[in-house]
């Protein structure tokens, strides 16, 4: 396997290429992920706030299987803890994700659902490392396009609202409304114009539309209810994160 690069600031997420371009959801994954789902500790340690074993946002096993394009390879390092992957947008759960962030997929043949965050789950929900990733066809990812994102990274997305972040990652939208609201807060029904590129997008795969699933209220940290007893002390005792940490963004 080859080595997996990591990247440490938004400008090496940019020469990246992930989640680009249109109508590709990866950064916008990568917003809600940074905002919604992990937190850091007083110890620098990036914890989950819900367990990814509970499958929701359509959180799901990551097998790290053997892929073979010619030759054969596994995308991530073998270790003795769990990878859990989030992003495919036609399976269950998923519909919890945020609307900005499902919002260009339709389930048509284009690239709207090829990107993935996969995780590394440690003991008390500690998260070790965080992947991204790509497919390059309905059953194998692509290991150039593999990245291993930092908890450096992760702190600095968090600091950033949506719009800055597709911004500075060199996103192509041109039209776009922004607010911010409190981090968990349940976004209202949007209304978005996000115009299409003049170059069409190459089909990825054959993808069934889903069935019309009415979306869940962001289920609440509380909902983690085998979260471990000293990690929920610690997490009370986080007073370090700052109030823009605290925002999120999403589209009106």
């Amino acid at each position: 396997m080859a080595n997996i690069k990591t990247l440490n600031e938004i400008g090496h997420l940019n020469s990246s290429g992930f989640g680009r371009p249109w109508p590709r959801h990866g950064l916008y994954l990568l917003h809600w992920f940074s905002h919604n789902y992990v937190i850091f500790d007083n110890n620098g340690d990036l914890l989950a706030l819900y367990n990814p074993k509970r499958k929701e946002f359509g959180f799901h096993h990551f097998d790290n299987r053997l892929e073979c394009d010619g030759n054969c390879y596994q995308l991530l390092p073998n270790q003795n803890f769990p990878y859990y992957e989030v992003g495919n947008l036609n399976t269950p759960g998923a519909g919890d994700l945020p609307p900005y962030v499902r919002q260009n997929y339709k389930g048509h043949h284009d690239d709207s659902n090829m990107d993935r965050i996969i995780i590394s789950l440690h003991p008390r929900l500690v998260l070790e490392k965080v992947y991204v990733t790509q497919h390059k066809d309905v059953s194998t990812f692509n290991r150039q396009n593999t990245y291993r994102i930092s908890r450096g990274l992760v702190r600095l997305i968090r600091n950033l609202e949506l719009e800055e972040l597709l911004k500075q990652a060199g996103y192509p939208i041109t039209i776009m409304l922004v607010k911010s609201v409190k981090r968990q807060e349940t976004p209202a029904r949007s209304h978005t114009t996000v115009c299409q590129p003049a170059v069409s997008q190459p089909d990825w795969v054959n993808i069934k539309r889903p069935s019309a699933v009415s979306p869940r209220p962001t289920p609440s940290r509380e909902s983690v209810i085998d979260m471990p007893h000293d990690l929920m002390l610690r997490e009370s005792k986080i007073n370090h994160v700052s109030r823009r940490e605290r925002r999120c963004c999403v589209i009106l």
